[in-house]
């Protein structure tokens, strides 16, 4: 079986198409790798994962002829999750409050609004609560921004 595997492998390489395996050959050669061990199994594996590898590249970017049905149950499962990928659109943030630009006009000490803890310094812009922008507009410590939409 480690002939045969070997022999796949490199002509897969040699071709630009894909080769024709028999429907069962992947399950062969896991049933023939359960009973290797040490540096055998290594190899072998190495070359039942390369093989993989080189068909599902050859399928993606070339014609999917010659594929075992194990081969397209992969190609249709990594199709179906990018086009869900696709479909997913950014979804709008929603917020409980409204948020204010604004630009720190003095150096003012650290504050909370039980969420956080703000450090003030002169000339920092924030995004900041609407409600505490409203407050420290009031003591002339910030100045809200007109933003246009």
């Amino acid at each position: 079986m480690y002939e045969k595997l070997v022999k796949a492998f490199i002509m897969e390489i040699k071709e630009d198409k894909l080769l024709e395996l028999e429907n069962n050959f992947y399950e062969e050669v896991r049933d023939y790798v359960k009973t290797l061990q040490g540096e055998e199994k290594e190899r072998a594996l190495y070359f039942y994962r390369e093989l993989r590898k080189l068909r599902l590249y050859k399928a993606f970017y070339g014609d999917r002829d010659n594929l075992v049905e194990e081969e397209v149950k992969i190609l249709e499962s990594i199709e179906k999750i990018h086009e869900e990928e696709k479909k997913e659109e950014p979804k709008d943030i929603y917020t409980l409050n409204n948020i204010e630009l604004v630009r720190v006009l003095l150096n003012f000490p650290s504050f909370t609004d039980g969420k956080r803890i703000y450090n003030l310094e002169k000339n920092d812009i924030l995004s900041i609560d609407e409600k505490i922008a409203k407050i420290l507009e009031k003591h002339s410590i910030v100045k809200r921004f007109k933003v246009e939409p």
